[in-house]
């Protein structure tokens, strides 16, 4: 007799984004067109800001809104650069790699951000460690996306896990937080660009992700639920034989 697995369906959200390469081109043409539009107009603000905070030396009022003006423009500058980032990217140049080595090179560059919330990080290898087609710059920026989107989730004071695990087809990173949830409204569409549910943000960290991910040849999946956190696991194919 055989008794079948629970269903988890209504308990944990999974988001799996294998678009069409036509439909991220699309949204990548999106994204530096609203950069492009926004860059001059910002540009033009900050250098009027500038010019009024030389004139008016005097008014502590107008030097704390100029000051104001100015690090909102600085925010807006933040949020083309992510636009661009997606948009613009550069080809892959691919070259037998650890990713594994990877990780291990962004957390130490985290350490900072990480110790300020008091998280510690358990980094399990993969074992034995894999060689595949990697772009190390870009899946650095993968990788770092990521772990910031888990920092800023995961509860002050907790852990994250990181477990790498051989695939029959080559390398699977597991990077999980126990925070809260996903909402569903964001988990449907979190691979698009500018879907975020934080203030601030352009919503294209993980489409960034996502695009990395594709020019590997390999994949990304969201999972999120209530009393299980927040998992992204990682697939890139082995690298091939000369």
């Amino acid at each position: 007799m055989t008794t079948a697995e629970p269903d988890l369906g209504l308990e944990t959200s999974t988001r799996t984004r294998t678009p069409a390469r036509e439909r991220v081109k699309l949204s990548q043409d999106i994204a530096a067109g609203i950069a492009h539009e926004l860059r001059n107009p910002v540009f033009a603000i900050v250098s009027a800001a500038q010019l009024l905070r030389y004139r008016v030396t005097d008014d502590p009022v107008i030097e704390k809104n100029i000051g104001r003006v100015l690090r909102e423009a600085e925010r807006l500058n933040g949020l083309i650069v992510a636009l661009l980032d997606y948009g613009r990217p550069p080809a892959v140049q691919l070259a037998p790699h650890d990713p594994d080595q990877v990780w291990s090179d962004v957390l130490s560059s985290y350490r900072g951000a990480l110790e300020s919330r008091a998280l510690l990080v358990h980094h399990t290898p993969c074992s034995p460690r894999a060689t595949c087609a990697i772009d190390v710059e870009q899946l650095t920026q993968a990788y770092a996306n990521a772990l910031s989107n888990a920092i800023d989730a995961a509860p002050e004071g907790s852990d994250l896990t990181i477990t790498s695990s051989p695939t029959q087809g080559g390398w699977q990173s597991r990077l999980h937080n126990g925070g809260p949830p996903i909402p569903p409204s964001v988990l449907a569409d979190a691979f698009e660009p500018l879907i975020t549910n934080k203030p601030g943000h352009a919503g294209v960290g993980l489409a960034v992700v996502h695009r990395i991910l594709s020019d590997h040849g390999g994949t990304v999946t969201l999972e999120s639920g209530p009393d299980v956190g927040t998992t992204l696991t990682f697939t890139i194919p082995a690298a091939r034989s000369p």
